[in-house]
């Protein structure tokens, strides 16, 4: 992480060619087929009736509805650091989790003698920190990423990671690149940047650290980034229909002098809320990490400071703040710099979850013979599952806990035998009897 203005890259309208985008969607069909081959899941955003439940903040997860309570960093921090005589011996830094029914994994940047490249490290099975730290993406021959590979982010309900690249070890610069996987190991889609620079607009100085929201409910993606005037910065919007091709507003959507950069976003069907990194000169050069919300991603209020560098190995700024939800509890993710050396800290924060919930399905169009379910039942919480005829009469309930195997720690799959059962709808009750816990379904599929 060479400094908080080196992540440069342009989202206005993308000027790219067809044969890039026809690669881009073949490879968004492929990984679809592929995963949907035989079995088909179902849609939480697409329902009949939906009580307490936000089918939203978690896409493509079903949860209750929640409000975030208050951070607290972890006593252990920081959580990872540089390795010895490896691919991220002088830094770590730009944490990104991104969560799956079968692991968790923290995607990042590293560097070994100046230059940057990008890998991830997996969750272990006791919850307790990172391991198999691996590297998987590195600059090449292209001039624009020759140097610098930074800030990956997964871009919702798709295969692609999203990544910052630069030619030289410079605060600006950087462009925008997407990879790819295929046989598990990562690829750049194309030698050109995918987001060029533009020099007429209010980020004419560079565009940097984004993170993208998807709204199910409108089929739409929306990338929140960082737009520098000189050394002044602001927080932006583009929009996208496919996570490939994004068009740019105009104007930023939050300002805050002397700047604010590298916003995590999350929308939970009724309001968005971000945390951002807020610049501070008042007293030498320091930057904390705030909150903002809004009912549309446009107007921000109620901005509040979350957390502030006050520990010795975090320096005087703390950067890239990654929001994210796993081990019943959220996690703010964050970097900072003490010396020379970048590490990645965390903070965690309970949830205050709705008591009950209902979820009821659209009209099931065919008769499976098997459901699976993949899902997550802390202690004092209850999940349902009821097969409804046409008259929405209940003609069999299912307790998933009572069959399940363990996919990973806390995490279950349950396999539910459906032949002769001439069901329409699913109906899925949700229950909490501790207001900080609540079930969670990653995904329900029919087979």
């Amino acid at each position: 992480m060479p400094g908080i203005t080196e992540y440069c890259f342009n989202s206005n309208p993308i000027n790219s060619n067809r044969i890039l985008n026809f690669m881009l969607k073949t490879i968004l069909l492929i990984c679809f087929a592929a995963a949907s081959y035989g079995q088909q899941t179902i849609d939480f955003s697409s329902f009949e009736k939906a009580e307490n439940i936000d089918f939203n903040s978690l896409y493509p997860a079903l949860i209750l509805k929640h409000n975030i309570g208050r951070f607290y960093k972890l006593p252990k921090n920081p959580v990872l650091s540089p390795t010895r005589n490896s691919w991220d011996a002088d830094d770590t830094a730009d944490p990104f989790v991104y969560v799956t029914a079968d692991s968790i994994y923290l995607f990042y940047d590293g560097s070994r003698d100046v230059k940057y490249s990008i890998g991830y490290a997996v969750r272990t099975n006791d919850g307790w920190g990172w391991q198999k730290r691996k590297q998987i993406l590195v600059p090449d021959f292209e001039k624009w990423r020759s140097f610098h590979l930074i800030a990956p982010l997964i871009v919702p309900n798709t295969n692609l990671l999203i990544y910052n690249g630069n030619s030289s070890d410079s605060e600006l610069g950087y462009q925008t690149g997407i990879a790819g996987k295929s046989n598990n190991i990562w690829h750049f889609l194309s030698g050109a940047p995918h987001l060029k620079r533009n020099n007429q607009q209010w980020d004419f100085a560079g565009n940097a650290y984004q993170d993208v929201v998807y709204l199910p409910s409108k089929k739409k993606y929306l990338m929140f980034y960082s737009g520098f005037t000189g050394p002044l910065s602001s927080i932006g919007l583009a929009e996208s229909s496919d996570g490939i091709n994004w068009l740019q507003k105009e104007e930023p959507v939050l300002k805050s002098p002397p700047g604010v950069i590298a916003p995590t976003v999350i929308f939970n069907g009724e309001k968005f809320l971000m945390y951002y990194v807020q610049l501070d000169i008042n007293k030498g050069y320091r930057t904390f990490i705030n909150s903002a919300v809004s009912s549309d991603g446009l107007s921000w209020q109620k901005r509040e400071n979350i957390l502030k560098p006050d520990n010795r190995w975090e320096g005087t700024r703390l950067m890239r703040p990654n929001l994210s939800y796993f081990e019943n509890q959220y996690h703010l993710f964050y970097c900072a710099q003490y010396g020379s050396h970048w590490q990645i800290g965390e903070a965690i924060a309970d949830a205050s979850f709705s008591e009950k919930g209902d979820w009821l399905s659209k009209r099931i169009a065919y008769q499976p013979s098997e459901i699976i379910i993949r899902f997550e039942q802390p202690a004092s919480c209850a999940l349902i599952l009821e097969l409804l005829d046409e008259n929405l009469q209940v003609l069999k309930e299912i307790k998933p806990l009572d069959d399940k195997e363990i996919i990973r720690n806390g995490v279950y799959r349950s396999t539910i035998k459906t032949s002769g059962i001439n069901f329409s709808r699913i109906r899925i009750k949700f229950n909490s009897n501790n207001r900080a816990r609540s079930p969670l379904i990653y995904s329900i599929s029919l087979k």
